[in-house]
């Protein structure tokens, strides 16, 4: 369960940080998200490694946003 709402914030909050700052930023995320994605199986990780950078990820982009919205 913590994996699908990881996941639906993450992209939730690249999206509406995309329409609001443009793409820079969002594609920042989007490219370490997929090679998270790409390399956590590869190392032979756990599927709940991914969960929490993809959090962290998240995390991030929500603090970014909420800072570029709050700016004049």
């Amino acid at each position: 369960m913590f994996g699908w709402i990881a996941l639906i914030a993450f992209w939730t909050v690249a999206i509406r940080l995309w329409v609001v700052d443009g793409p820079k930023t969002p594609l920042i995320f989007i490219a370490l998200w997929i090679i998270g994605l790409l390399a956590f199986p590869r190392f032979g990780w756990p599927s709940y490694a991914f969960m929490s950078y993809q959090a962290g990820l998240a995390a991030i982009l929500l603090i970014i946003e909420r800072y570029k919205s709050a700016m004049p």
